[in-house]
């Protein structure tokens, strides 16, 4: 080293390293600005509490890092400790090599060690990829709120375990480890999107054959929600009177009084005598609306004063009607369960299909069928919820 330049610095800064001490006026000696670095070794005590993937990789390479000494001000140095290998990357600094160690000691702990570590870029056939390209072709072709789910499932489930894979090396076996257990709905929706997106591949020309044709579709099984009965219809009125839920009256008496879905509330607005949503249940992301006539007893309960807007989620909405129902297995769609079995003692069933945004099941009611605004106006005139 005495050959090298700046070589008192780093001949000072190894055997600091070595002795792991220095003297108070060693410490106040000035650099005038020149900086050295050398390799820094730890012990097998030290890293004893290192993350198991990050130590094996660090005692292979030596227990070694690369240590910077360097001017910080002009009465003052800093110590930087470095590590860049093996998919790595630790950085850390301190006034004192003793604290420079401890910090770079305290970033391999299991607890913090995988924010150092490196993500490679997916390459450009690999499941991310092509699972990205797939959401950016169903972004405007799906429902924002279906959209968000299959974008979250594959940012929780399906890009940790499959990654940068490439995707025509994926086989059933490799599929069939991280789907969970059959009959759920996690599977259900994981499957749909697992299928969707190595559809795509296939038609692209990723892939060959379609890994998940063997793994048969299981539908979940759905809890079916019930109406409310007229004793918790007159709770739910009487609890909406609360200054701590009055707030809230607007948007559950629109769910009650017009059979939306809980999240179709974002899309509602009046238009006279009528209620205009957008229909969420409809395929492809094709665009289509529904018009609900107000009946007499929502004309007394909402305010039509001002410009209906939610700013709820839907989420917190439900959570705020668990509270106000006290009653867990009630939600904001037992509303809309009311809302249908209760027209259906006044009015035709294939009418309050309409209301409720469904398809007839007949090609006269799908096709053919055509009601006028004053003739839909008429029919919810003689509904009465029981108040």
């Amino acid at each position: 080293m005495a050959s090298q330049p700046n070589s008192d610095e780093k001949i000072k800064l190894l055997l600091l390293n070595l002795f792991d001490s220095y003297s108070e006026s060693e410490k106040r000696t000035k650099t005038e600005g020149r900086s050295a670095s050398v390799s820094i070794t730890f012990t097998k005590s030290e890293v004893s509490k290192m993350a198991k993937t990050f130590k094996t990789e660090f005692i292979a390479n030596g227990l070694a890092a690369h240590v910077l000494k360097r001017q910080n001000s002009k009465n003052s140095v800093i110590y930087e400790i470095r590590y860049r290998r093996g998919g790595y990357y630790i950085h850390v600094s301190a006034a004192t090599l003793e604290k420079a160690k401890a910090a770079f000691l305290r970033e391999t702990l299991p607890e913090n060690i995988d924010k150092h570590r490196r993500k490679n870029n997916p390459t450009k056939n690999s499941f991310t990829a092509v699972a990205r390209e797939w959401l950016e072709f169903k972004k405007d072709k799906l429902h924002i709120h279906t959209y968000k789910n299959y974008e979250s499932y594959c940012n929780r489930f399906l890009f940790p375990a499959l990654g940068n894979v490439p995707i025509a090396e994926i086989k059933t076996i490799d599929i069939h480890k991280i789907l969970p257990e059959s009959g759920c709905r996690l599977y259900e929706d994981l499957r749909i999107v697992l299928n969707s997106v190595f559809k795509y591949a296939l038609a692209c020309g990723f892939i060959s054959h379609n890994p998940m044709l063997p793994i048969p579709f299981k539908k979940a099984e759905r809890v079916n929600r019930r109406p409310l009965s007229a004793d918790e219809l007159h709770k739910l009125i009487q609890r909406l009177n609360e200054p701590e839920f009055a707030s809230y009256k607007q948007f559950f008496f629109i769910l009650l009084f017009f059979g939306l879905r809980p999240c179709e509330l974002a899309d509602a607005r009046f238009e006279g005598d009528f209620l205009v949503a957008r229909n969420a249940k409809r395929k492809h992301g094709k665009i289509e609306y529904k018009k609900i006539p107000v009946c007499p007893q929502a004309k007394k309960l909402l305010d039509f004063s001002n410009p209906f807007s939610c700013t709820y989620t839907t989420n917190s909405l439900n959570r705020i009607f668990k509270k106000i129902m006290t009653d867990p297995t009630i939600t904001q769609y037992s509303l809309r369960h009311t809302f249908a079995t209760v027209c259906q003692q006044y009015v035709r069933p294939d009418i309050v299909d309409i209301w409720m945004g469904d398809s007839s099941e007949r090609l006269v009611g799908r096709v053919y069928t055509h009601f006028p605004d004053n003739f839909m106006y008429e029919q919810m005139q003689k509904v009465v919820f029981d108040l």
